[in-house]
């Protein structure tokens, strides 16, 4: 029987650190918060099982029902709290807009690194720099500067 025990300690072990992966790995919040609850859950099974293992389950099933409480209430609140940090992040117009956008990410979608200038052809056929000082705000308005 404590064989037994054992390896399905162990196998739930296994499984805690490949639900670790996911939360490590993503790709989304929501995705991470699930596997935290998958995580949390698992440890809620070896507690008890641990309780059988050393013959102590009154005390350990006592712990794990309190885990199980707070395992239960953390991806909730959080996922409530990411929600919100969404929707007013799209209320601000970080839908695909600038102000939602990290300076990496748009340097990204514009294709420029610091440090390196472009000459994007503009319909005035002026040339701007990436870095967006006066030149560039000049020669987009079609006014030439010095």
């Amino acid at each position: 029987m404590d064989a037994f025990l054992v390896g399905a300690t162990t196998a739930v072990a296994l499984l805690i650190v490949a639900g670790l992966h996911r939360v490590w790995a993503g790709p989304t919040v929501f995705d991470r918060l699930v596997a935290i609850a998958l995580v949390t859950a698992n440890g809620v099974v070896i507690i008890v099982l641990l309780g059988a293992v050393l013959e102590r389950p009154n005390l350990f099933f006592d712990i794990g029902i309190s885990y199980a409480l707070l395992a239960f209430l953390l991806p909730l609140a959080l996922g409530r709290y990411f929600e919100q940090q969404i929707r007013e992040r799209d209320a601000r117009g970080g839908d695909g807009g600038a102000a939602g956008r990290t300076a990496s990410s748009m340097r990204e979608a514009s294709g420029t690194t610091p440090g390196r200038e472009t000459t994007p052809a503009t319909s005035t056929g002026g040339a701007g720099h990436a870095d967006g000082d006066a030149a560039s705000d000049a020669s987009a308005s079609g006014e030439v500067s010095p």
